[in-house]
């Protein structure tokens, strides 16, 4: 009986191949084994399978398709640094036979509408935000033989990331902060992630390395949402640090409102140091002093990576060196 609606992904699984060697076949490449050839055909030919001429244009053109894919978390409002990146990895993008789409969703049920689940073989590669342990993502890409690079350090040491620095980045930062007289320092970090993990690792070592007392240091994790910001602001207005040292601008802004709000005064009663460096920072009241990412580096990188990893060539993981941003927010005023 011919199924009706039948997709490239039905005839893959009838055939036991990938779907990409289903639209090689369709497109008649050379390079398919005859004997692969002549099965995929009889599977096409016993369920009627026709394809979408519209996507076989797709594959004529030889235009490669790379897609962003983030997940993000319910709640999670820290999202300015991610879109700066993605922006800047359009931008990057000069060549005329690579187009770049964006796509996020929430949660593992809704990964099933995405393009890597519904239309994996019009995807030649694929970004991947936000990274979690036995990510669904890299289970379907490895599965349809896609390749991906992740943003941020990876669980997964085989893996090809491109990252912040982010253990010199938090050293660098807190050095500075413990030259100035500031040991009393809450870093504020958000989910554990082997970026976040990195970040704190940083901090603990500057005070190692400097010889600093080190139950001078408080660690704030699970800080993911502007209210857990709040709560955090409730919790320490009584027994406040020297410095707050937020692993995210847009939590180090949230911070400032509240403790303006409580009649706290930055930098005179605590300090606020941020991370990422957003465009926003310079403007706050008073200017925060961050951590500066790299966007256009990392971007660059990461779609360098890619492109390179879909020619066939070899790549490594690399780690992109920041700056530290010194402004009002650190400094007596």
């Amino acid at each position: 009986m011919v199924k009706k609606n039948i997709t490239i992904k039905d005839i893959a699984n009838f055939s036991g191949y990938s779907t990409q060697t289903v639209s090689r076949v369709i497109n008649n490449d050379t390079k398919v084994k005859e004997e692969t050839r002549e099965k995929i055909l009889e599977i096409i030919e016993k369920y009627g399978y026709r394809p979408n001429l519209y996507a076989k244009s797709l594959v004529a053109k030889k235009n490669k398709n790379i897609l962003i894919l983030l997940k993000r978390k319910s709640g999670h409002k820290a999202t300015i640094w991610t879109n700066t990146l993605v922006n800047e990895i359009i931008l990057k993008n000069s060549r005329n036979d690579v187009s770049i789409l964006v796509e996020q969703y929430y949660t593992d049920e809704e990964l099933q509408k995405s393009l890597i689940s519904r239309s994996s073989m019009f995807i030649d590669g694929v970004i991947i935000f936000y990274e979690e342990k036995n990510d669904k993502r890299i289970e379907l890409l490895k599965k349809n033989n896609i390749p991906f690079v992740i943003f941020g350090k990876s669980y997964d040491e085989d893996s090809i990331y491109v990252s912040n620095d982010d253990f010199n980045s938090s050293f660098k930062a807190t050095e500075y902060l413990l030259n100035k007289g500031i040991e009393k320092i809450l870093f504020v970090s958000a989910s554990a992630s082997p970026m976040n993990e990195q970040r704190v690792n940083g901090v603990v070592e500057a005070y190692r390395k400097e010889n600093r007392d080190i139950n001078n240091l408080k660690i704030e994790r699970e800080i993911n949402t502007s209210k857990e910001i709040k709560e955090l602001v409730k919790r320490y207005k009584d027994n406040l640090p020297e410095c707050f040292f937020v692993n995210g601008d847009e939590k180090a802004i949230v911070l400032m409102r509240e403790l303006f709000n409580l009649k706290i005064n930055v930098p005179e009663d605590v300090k606020i140091m941020g991370f990422d460096n957003l465009p926003l920072s310079e403007y706050t009241i008073p200017s925060l002093t961050t951590v500066s990412l790299n966007y256009k580096e990392l971007a660059k990188k990461l779609l360098e990576k890619l492109l390179n990893i879909m020619d066939g060539k070899k790549e490594s993981s690399e780690e992109v060196a920041s700056s530290l941003i010194i402004r009002e927010s650190t400094e007596n005023m």
